[in-house]
């Protein structure tokens, strides 16, 4: 979206706007109530309420102005709808020249954007035949002539303002504006008033005339006249169209079925249903077909699923034509009705598919109107039909192409003679070399799987369809693995400098161009490595940008002077915006309450003098199970909600510490092992009873469970995955003593988070998870590694021909995207309150563990040893196993343990 629009210079062409730089509120909207961007202010406003958009962000949210009070603010697309209705389409093109137009440094520019706006007031008025007061629309509507008086009075107040005269000054220009978003709404209201008086029949509709049809024997009494068909009104707009003659194809096909099982079976009947389902498949490919003209030459699967369609409406007509010509129709038609049922089905299916795809076409390009005036080809059916009704119906009824002369059609010639298909594509017989902007690999679904650099920076900025947020977000998040900032840039200023004068939608082109640099540069900028590409944007930016678009030039320039010191996004961004189901992560409202730390002031003073004398040492059984596993959950989703996308791309987390990014991956990664081997060492502890160690297991499985209720499943995997470690496990006296429902409960606890068929029990969870939450990190780096070693960097564009030159493989950044985007809608912080001798008793034990596990790897499994040695095996075996004595004989940690 933008805050322009490309118009038809030739007013008697239908105006088409790329852009849609007005939007119209279809609910209320109060931001109190609901989740907004951070650090970002949202409008308040009320349906009907008219905006003028100024750049649309990819999460959804658009940057607009109210024209009824002039406030700015962030303002939800989902409740709004592009508002550009024709009669008021030059009136709105007028306005926008105002409102984002060059500042007016005179009053002749004062002068010229008023006569504009009152231009379009008149073209409006004149539209809809209500320029006089003497028009008969207004004669008898009190409510038009109210409101066409109310706009004509906010136009005569403008007017007095141009001929008060004075300097031109900046309440001048503000008052100006103020008072073209009030003639705009105005106009709006008298627009609805005129709607809402009108009762004429809708645009929407208009009659088609078909050229080619003949008054045949087809026409006769067995036949309805084609004056009544269901075709002879049919919707302008291709969606409409399509919609409507796919329909009326189900019809033809339900017809066709009803005729052939319940009615008459005679020859002349049953061949006359079967024209009437050839005719309705013939408009419904027509359609087809102008769409596919539209669409880029990579979209091969709308060709492939049209010709489907030609290929089962043959077979169809084949059958058919096999049943008459067995001479006794009734006979034929049990024999072999479950093959004519087979090829209906087969054309209702491929049907669907069919619409499906030019659906998505239109999605892509935008919708359209097609002609009124509408020639298509014309077929006959011919039969072998018995002698007695050969000569009376083979020539109405042959299946022949009749004429093919209509210029605004590229169907080739078909023949359904011997049920063969004739291609689409007779003369594309080589491929020729493709230039580099248009070498991009679409799926069966018409998205993105790769391409040139050239071919994705055309994608990103084209203006044929509205903007893809996820490969809009995709393309700037991971463009730095397939490319460099300065390529980039280089490859987005030639995009905007190589555009043709006469290409369609230039100016929408040159705005989506212009808004790829500010996206970048407001939310994926990373001042490291993106600086060196600051003199090519400069560059263009005082060059063409300057030239063609000098509004969008103060705001290309005020941000390559903010990003060269800020090193945070500009403006607020989140991948889970991106085609993932986020109705389920809402923030928690501030009234919620927030539960009361579970501690007395007994221990919080021992926990104190711990932090500060080093003793005395705390029992974990000391703590509350549901208080641990919070505190706790405060602590890692800290750490969790600071993860940032970059450091979850190209495998940083796996890098080694100093050279890697990913800095909260790793301190995440490495407080669930620290918080592991911490619950290993408490379990092991020195010189205490055994019923005692039981105790502690079963501490830990009680916060495990309170985890599982947090909903804190990393905290869940740190606690059971220590418990099912060897050192733990081999404990077999201890665990003997564990109650028989902590068992239970601890193999439930195990089967959540069990690693057989990649985590699917767990998956099955998480999916439809409300926030806060934390999830399992392993389970997102190792899907992140098999999307980043599993998928080739690069793939063949058209293999097998000259034409195999490697392209990029986009669609694997699409898929790590997806994950990233996964993952960030958990990112939400939890609503507990911390308490401070806790966390500093947590940070302590945890450093302190992580510092002697560093030093010695071993020394688990030795405690483990000592506390309950090895059958067999010697107690001198494990002298000096505990605190700083030297080992005399170690035992190997990777050692097998047989008990």
């Amino acid at each position: 979206m933008s805050v322009s629009s490309s118009i038809s210079s030739d007013s008697s062409a239908t105006p088409v706007y790329a852009f849609h730089p007005f939007l119209r509120a279809t609910h209320s909207f109060d931001p109190t109530s609901k989740t907004s961007p951070s650090n970002a202010s949202c409008l308040v406003f009320e349906k009907e309420e008219l905006f003028l958009i100024h750049s649309f962000h990819t999460s959804g949210w658009g940057d607009g102005t109210s024209l009824l009070s002039g406030r700015r603010g962030w303002i939800p697309s989902n409740y709004c709808e592009p508002y550009d209705p024709a009669p008021i389409r030059p009136l709105l093109a007028a306005a926008l020249a105002a409102l984002t137009g060059p500042q007016l440094e005179s009053n002749r520019d004062f002068q010229i954007a008023v006569t504009t706006l009152v231009s379009g007031v008149r073209s409006l008025l004149d539209s809809v035949s209500c320029l006089t007061r003497d028009e008969p629309a207004l004669k008898s509507s009190d409510s038009l002539r109210r409101s066409r008086r109310a706009l004509l009075s906010d136009v005569a107040i403008m007017v007095s303002c141009v001929r008060r005269g004075g300097a031109m000054t900046p309440t001048l220009s503000k008052e100006l504006h103020a008072l073209t978003g009030k003639i705009v709404m105005s106009a709006v209201a008298f627009l609805t008033a005129r709607e809402k008086e009108t009762a004429s029949f809708p645009d929407s509709v208009r009659p088609l005339v078909y050229a080619g049809e003949d008054s045949g024997s087809d026409r006769n009494s067995n036949s309805s006249s084609f004056a009544d068909d269901v075709f002879y009104y049919q919707p302008v707009s291709a969606l409409a169209r399509l919609n409507f003659l796919y329909d009326a194809l189900l019809v033809r096909l339900g017809s066709f079925i009803n005729k052939l099982l319940v009615h008459t079976r005679s020859p002349a009947t049953l061949l006359t249903t079967v024209r009437h389902a050839v005719h309705a498949a013939r408009e419904f490919l027509a359609v087809v077909e102008t769409i596919s003209s539209h669409a880029s030459p990579a979209m091969y699967s709308l060709e492939d699923a049209k010709e489907t369609v030609y290929r089962c409406i043959t077979i169809l007509v084949s059958s058919a034509r096999d049943v008459v010509g067995s001479g006794n129709v009734q006979q034929a038609v049990l024999v072999r009705t479950q093959t004519l049922s087979i090829s209906i089905t087969e054309c209702v299916r491929s049907a669907g598919v069919c619409l499906a795809k030019a659906k998505y076409v239109i999605c892509c390009v935008g919708d359209f109107d097609l002609e009124v005036d509408r020639h298509y080809l014309e077929y006959r059916l011919r039969s072998s039909v018995g002698n007695d009704h050969r000569s009376s119906l083979e020539k109405s009824m042959a299946l022949v192409p009749a004429c093919a002369d209509d210029p605004n059609i590229s169907l080739s010639v078909l023949s359904f003679e011997e049920g063969k298909v004739a291609s689409i594509y007779e003369d594309d017989t080589h491929f020729k070399r493709t230039p580099p902007q248009d070498r991009v690999i679409y799926n069966a679904d018409g998205q993105v799987q790769g391409g040139s650099i050239e071919a994705l920076v055309k994608h990103l900025t084209s203006s044929n369809a509205t903007p893809d947020a996820l490969f809009s977000s995709s393309f700037f998040l991971t463009f730095r693995l397939f490319t460099t900032p300065i390529a980039l840039a280089q490859a987005l200023a030639h995009r905007f400098s190589s555009l043709p004068p006469d290409e369609p939608n230039l100016l929408a082109a040159q705005l989506r161009t212009c808004n790829a640099f500010k996206g970048w540069m407001e939310s994926h900028w990373q001042r490291e490595t993106d600086n060196e590409a600051l003199p090519i944007i400069i560059d263009f930016v005082n060059g063409p940008l300057k030239i063609h678009l000098p509004f969008a030039f103060r705001r290309l320039i005020e941000l390559t002077q903010q990003v060269v010191d800020i090193n945070h996004p500009l403006v607020p961004r989140s991948m889970s915006k991106l085609g993932i189901n986020t109705s389920l992560g809402i923030l928690l409202p501030d009234s919620s309450s927030v539960p009361t730390p579970i501690v007395n002031k007994a221990h919080l003073a021992t926990l104190a003098k711990y932090a500060r004398e080093g003793s005395p040492d705390p029992s974990i059984l000391d703590f509350d199970p549901l208080e641990l596993a919070r505190q706790i959950t405060i602590k890692e989703s800290s750490q969790f909600c600071q993860i940032i996308p970059e450091e979850l791309l190209g495998q940083e987390f796996s890098k080694k510490s100093g050279k890697s990014v990913a800095v909260n991956v790793k301190a995440m990664s490495s407080l669930s092992t620290d918080l592991a081997n911490y619950i290993g060492e408490t379990i092991l502890a020195n010189e205490v009873p055994l019923k005692f160690r039981m105790n502690v297991i079963r501490h830990w499985i009680r916060v495990a469970e309170k985890c599982l209720e947090l909903k804190n499943y990393n905290c869940l995997m740190a606690v059971t995955c220590a418990l099912q470690s060897s050192v733990i496990m081999r404990l077999k006296k201890t665990w003997e003593l564990l109650p028989p429902r902590y068992h239970a409960l601890f193999a439930e606890l195990k089967s959540i988070i069990v690693y057989e068929k990649n985590y699917a029990s767990y998956r099955t969870l998480l999916r439809n998870q409300t926030v806060p939450c934390i999830p399992y990190l392993g389970v997102y780096l190792t899907d992140l590694t098999f999307a980043d070693e599993g998928n080739p960097d690069f793939r063949v564009f058209h293999p097998n021909t000259e034409d195999a030159s490697p392209v990029i493989n986009f669609d694997k950044h699409m898929r790590t995207t997806k994950i990233i985007a996964d993952l960030q809608r958990f990112q939400v912080p939890y609503r507990f309150q911390g308490v401070p001798e806790i966390q500093d008793w947590l940070d302590i034990e945890i450093r302190r563990v992580h510092e002697m596990y560093q030093k010695d790897q071993h020394m688990l499994y030795r405690r483990s040893c000592y506390v309950e040695p090895r059958t067999g095996a010697s107690s001198g075996k494990f002298m000096g196993i505990v605190g700083d004595t030297t080992i005399k004989e170690g035992v190997s940690w990777n050692e097998e343990i047989k008990t």
